[in-house]
């Protein structure tokens, strides 16, 4: 089976030139790599030019007007041409054989009705350090080591059926495992009849995903495919700092919780809980300014909340922040944690 990489990019000229290189090491399951530029005004359009002579498969998509990022991350799957499409940011890389892997894992699931293919996530620092997530914990090696080999074979992939899988995570007042777009792959024609991201959130990937799940199922694969990049540039540290995250997940969730809770019959306690869920958001910008010693962002994001939220920010910051200790316990041992939270 063939898959198309969707690759939307702004101004990348940074970090694309290691992105492109890394999608067109992929081999023979690559139909074609879909690079949308959001009008950049940088030298990305020249970077892409010089890898699409090199490579045929490279597909330079430059729109006419400047769109917002939800926009153009859905214009970039609309004009892939393959039933997969595997997102990819231009700040991250595709690890050697992932387009293969993935391959493989969509073919198994032709005939359903699965949706999304999702991989755990794996984090490169920039002293080179790289962070593998797995269910069970993590492990940390460096870009070399994991560009040295291609990624394992026929990984474990759990299919998780709708509606069930994710009314036994919301009956617990939990959220299950949904990918970052770097680590997701969609099936293109159900994206399309879901009408593409929601342009109002900078969470729109989690928040599409989870609206696509209610109706078709979905598949995890333990498995680490792709590498996201952490640094300050980042759309998501600029939404942490500035409780944009925790406004996104607050507005969405009025929306969502009433309609889960009509939708799976869901208790009294398991709405509380999800309605929780804005509250554990804002304490992220705590926890993160505590572990960087950085007290004037601690006080920036903290007032940048409404007063009533402070309480169950602070209370929260108290649970995650021994909570991510734990999480990265043997991260931290070789990377600083500032450089986790740049």
């Amino acid at each position: 089976m063939k898959v198309s990489v969707a690759l939307p990019v702004y101004n990348g000229e940074s970090f694309l030139r290691e992105a492109l290189e890394s999608a067109v090491a992929q081999g023979e399951e690559l139909a074609e790599i879909v690079v949308a530029d959001n009008c950049s005004t940088d030298g990305t359009a020249s970077i892409i030019a010089e890898f699409a002579a090199r490579d045929p498969r490279v597909r330079h998509e430059r729109s006419e007007k400047f769109l917002g990022q939800a926009d153009n991350v859905t214009r970039s799957v609309r004009l892939c041409r393959q039933e997969w499409v595997q997102l990819l940011c231009h700040d991250d890389l595709l690890l050697p054989g992932a387009i293969r892997e993935l391959s493989r894992v969509a073919a198994s699931f032709a005939g359903t009705d699965c949706c999304l293919i999702a991989h755990r996530p794996a984090h490169l620092f920039s002293d080179g350090h790289v962070c593998l997530r797995a269910a069970s914990g993590c492990a940390v090696t460096t870009l070399g080591e994991v560009l040295s080999a291609a990624v394992p074979s026929a990984p474990a992939v759990s299919l998780l059926p709708a509606p069930s899988a994710l009314r036994e995570a919301l009956a617990r007042g939990a959220m299950p495992y949904l990918p970052s777009l770097t680590t997701a792959a969609v099936r293109r024609d159900l994206f399309e009849s879901s009408g593409g991201f929601d342009a109002r959130w900078v969470h729109f990937d989690v928040f599409h995903w989870l609206r696509m799940v209610q109706a078709n199922s979905h598949a995890v694969a333990e498995a680490n495919w792709t590498l996201t990049r952490v640094h300050g540039a980042q759309v998501a540290v600029h939404s942490r700092r500035s409780q944009r995250s925790y406004r996104d997940f607050r507005d969405f969730f009025r929306e969502f919780v009433p309609e889960a809770v009509r939708r799976y019959s869901l208790s009294p306690w398991a709405a509380f809980k999800l309605r929780l869920k804005p509250a554990s958001q804002a304490a992220a910008p705590l926890v993160v300014a505590i572990r960087s010693r950085n007290f004037g962002i601690f006080c920036r994001a903290l007032t940048s909340l409404p007063p009533h939220v402070w309480p169950l920010a602070l209370l929260f910051c108290a649970v995650n922040y021994f909570r991510e200790a734990r999480r990265n316990a043997v991260l931290w041992r070789q990377v600083p944690p500032e450089l986790t939270y740049e």
